[in-house]
């Protein structure tokens, strides 16, 4: 991780998480456009347009603080998705390209960036998630950060009709270093 006048990057054997560029728009679009993402993430349309994109990426800037997202890039082949933190309490969101799902990389992208979240910000001790109930895939992936399930709620996307079942989690900063290294 590097330092706050440096922005906020994290690196792992296989991926790294970076600010967004320019040329991150049209690898974004590509993943965001797909069904299988859309429909799991509360704030991506199915109809995003360049300029949306553009957009979003110049919100997601980091700042000093929670409320921000990073590129995945996997080593040497570009773009494979998004993590970020915001939200009051901080939430953690990410998402992937499906084309690499099933690979471990939604994984040890959480749990790199959770743990540069947790030492980047002291006063952090709380960490919520949720996910849609048909994304099971996603709560493995929590589970295995050592979230805990509290319980169920209805979630809204831009890509779904109405609101749908979702499962919300929390993360306690204090049970993640227990099973986690934090840089």
């Amino acid at each position: 991780m590097t330092g706050a006048a440096d922005g906020f990057r994290v690196e792992t054997p296989r991926l790294i998480l970076r600010e967004f560029r320019p040329e991150d728009v049209t690898p974004l679009l590509r993943i965001g456009r797909d069904r299988r993402v859309s429909q799991m993430m509360s704030t991506l349309p199915v109809r995003w347009t360049r300029s949306q994109a553009a957009d979003w990426i110049a919100r997601s800037r980091f700042r000093g603080e929670p409320g921000f997202r990073l590129a995945i890039e996997r080593r040497g082949s570009g773009l494979v998705g998004v993590a970020g933190l915001g939200g009051a309490p901080a939430m953690l969101a990410y998402f992937l390209d499906p084309a690499v799902w099933g690979q471990g990389y939604a994984t040890e992208a959480a749990k790199a960036f959770v743990a540069a979240a947790f030492a980047r910000f002291r006063g952090l001790d709380v960490l919520a998630a949720d996910h849609f109930a048909d994304n099971p895939g996603s709560g493995r992936v929590l589970e295995k950060l050592g979230f805990e399930r509290l319980g169920r709620g209805a979630g809204r996307s831009l890509a779904r009709l109405e609101p749908a079942p979702n499962i919300h989690y929390r993360l306690i900063r204090a049970k993640f270093e227990a099973r986690h290294e934090i840089p």
